[in-house]
């Protein structure tokens, strides 16, 4: 089988990207993408190289704040894949790596593990971005992460537990639209306010930990401590949680704000809130621990995923067990106990985001120094 290096001169900047999420498609063939791997591959665009991004098929909704780039209007070729018909998913995906340079794979995720075993079948040189908290599982994965040309992930715990695996490892600047600009010197709290203000920024579903997070605010309800707690982001319960909490007890407890995109508001619900929390299943490291860092609220969160990279229990945030109601309630009466502790989470996870944004390299800068080695 021939190698890579016999592939036309024409080629050798054409650029594969292969997402772990999906494609929308709406009306008239318009396709969208979430706004960060958007710009990541104008960049690549910009640097003369040639991208197309292949991802499954989805239904898209306007009202996504997940899904928002027009991958036609800035002209980016793209391969829309259908997951239900395995053979013809193979043929697309056998066609494409065949005469492509090279391939950027976002791991994990099912189409990314097809990809990398079709490129080891082929001998085509491949990348990862890591991101996800599933990647080192069983010795398929292991052996997709050994034969990677280089890795880029979301955290430094990640970046130290894969440098067994594979050198060429690094750890991007976070892909996020905050700036240090954006930065929020919350006045030191010195008395407790009438009530808190807690702030949950995400995808409603299981896996974010929602569950138990309405469970820890019934409880916290019944024992009447004052609090509201505000929902941003839609999802699989977000219409279950709003059928139901109009007529429910946690009715003045719980808001439902749904997606918010627009930057200047998203961050207004940030300055307005007392703590963010975060008790998820897992994770690569989420955006919105630095978005809540640079407006220097607290945080609680669990310690799964990348998360551990970036974030201390009692240093930056308050550590707390996976699907545990009771440590969520613990946690938010540890904060509202303990001003001094408080102030400290939140002034410490400023400083944590903004050394993040001041020491690090963009995702477009790391992936395009490595290409400039590996193509011509």
């Amino acid at each position: 089988m021939p190698k890579y290096n016999s592939i036309k001169k024409e080629n050798c900047r054409s650029i594969i990207v292969v997402g772990n999420g999906s494609i929308g498609v709406a009306e008239k063939n318009r396709l969208f993408i979430s706004n960060h791997t958007g710009d990541l591959l104008r960049q690549l665009k910009s640097r003369g190289y040639t991208p197309t991004y292949m991802a499954p098929a989805s239904l898209y909704d306007s009202n996504s704040d997940l899904l928002n780039f027009d991958l036609n209007q800035y002209g980016i070729r793209s391969s829309v894949l259908n997951k239900s018909n395995l053979f013809g998913l193979v043929r697309v995906l056998c066609s494409e790596i065949w005469k492509t340079r090279f391939i950027y794979i976002f791991y994990p995720g099912t189409i990314g593990m097809i990809v990398a075993l079709l490129c080891l079948l082929f001998r085509k040189p491949y990348g990862l971005y890591v991101r996800g908290g599933r990647y080192n599982q069983g010795w398929l994965s292991r052996l997709i992460i050994r034969s990677a040309s280089f890795i880029l992930t979301v955290s430094p715990s990640i970046e130290n537990e894969l440098q067994f695996y594979c050198k060429n490892i690094l750890t991007i600047r976070p892909m996020t639209s905050i700036e240090e600009s954006d930065r929020l010197n919350r006045p030191v709290m010195q008395v407790a306010p009438s009530y808190w203000r807690g702030l949950f920024v995400g995808n409603l579903c299981a896996s974010k930990g929602i569950r138990e997070l309405i469970d820890a605010a019934k409880i916290l309800h019944q024992e009447q401590f004052p609090f509201q707690l505000t929902l941003v982001g839609g999802g699989e319960l977000y219409e279950e949680l709003s059928k139901w909490l109009p007529s429910s007890p946690l009715s003045r407890n719980i808001k439902l704000a749904g997606l918010i995109s627009n930057k200047n508001k998203l961050m207004s619900e940030y300055k307005k809130a007392d703590f963010f929390i975060l008790p998820t299943y897992h994770e690569g490291f989420p955006r919105v621990l630095y978005e809540a860092m640079i407006n220097s609220l607290p945080i609680i969160t669990t310690m799964v995923g990348g998360i551990p990279g970036r974030m201390e229990n009692e240093k930056n945030c308050i550590a707390i067990d996976v699907k545990s109601s009771a440590a969520i309630v613990s946690a938010i009466k540890q904060l509202a106990g303990d001003l001094t502790l408080y102030n400290t989470i939140g002034r410490d996870g400023q400083k944590t985001v903004l050394n993040v944004l001041s020491m690090s390299r963009g995702h477009d800068d790391l992936l395009c120094s490595f290409l400039e080695e590996l193509v011509c």
